[in-house]
C-alpha cells in the first residue's frame, strides 16, 4: 500500500496502528524504497513482511495527539486542515517516513502546500498516541495538505 492510498485520518489502518502506540514505540512507516538497513541487504518494509501480527481490540480509543518523545513535541490532529476534498492529511505516517518520493503514490512536493520539510522527520522516534500531551512539550504545526 503506496504512502498515500492511507494516510488520512480516520483511516482505519492508521487507527489500529494508533491504538498500538499508547507506550513510546519506535515507528518508522517504511517505504517498499526505503534504503536498506545497516549490515543488510533488505530493507524494513521488506522485513516486515515476516513479522509477527498483532491485533488490536477496537475499543482502545484513538488519541487526539500525536506525540514525539524524543524530541518533545505533538501535533494536535484536530489541527490538521483537509484538502479541496475533505481530506486531512494523518500526520503519524508522513512524519515518520522512510523512502518517500522515491515511487508511485508516495506524497510529492509540488503536489502539496505547507511544510514538506517535516516528511520523515519523526521516522525511528519514540512515539505515542494519547488524549493528554506530558508538560514541557511544545506543539508541532502540521500543515501539509496534499492538493489533487
Amino acid at each position: 500500500m503506496k504512502l498515500m492510498e492511507h494516510s488520512w485520518i480516520g483511516n482505519e489502518f492508521i487507527e489500529v496502528v494508533e491504538r498500538v502506540l499508547t507506550s513510546p514505540t519506535r515507528v518508522v512507516w517504511a517505504g517498499d524504497y526505503a534504503d536498506s538497513e545497516p549490515g543488510s541487504p533488505s530493507n524494513l518494509f521488506n522485513k516486515a513482511k515476516t513479522a509477527t501480527k498483532i491485533t488490536t481490540p477496537d475499543e482502545i480509543p484513538v488519541g487526539r495527539y500525536v506525540i514525539n518523545h524524543d524530541k518533545r513535541v505533538y501535533v494536535d490532529k484536530t489541527t490538521v486542515v483537509a484538502n479541496a476534498s475533505g481530506f486531512a492529511m494523518h500526520p503519524l505516517p508522513v512524519l515518520t517516513a522512510e523512502g518517500n518520493g522515491r515511487g508511485g503514490g508516495d506524497l510529492r512536493q509540488e503536489s502539496t502546500t505547507g511544510n514538506y520539510a517535516l516528511v520523515g522527520t519523526w521516522a525511528r522516534a519514540r512515539i505515542t498516541v494519547a488524549d493528554t500531551v506530558p508538560n514541557g512539550y511544545r506543539g508541532l504545526e502540521f500543515d501539509l495538505i496534499e492538493h489533487w
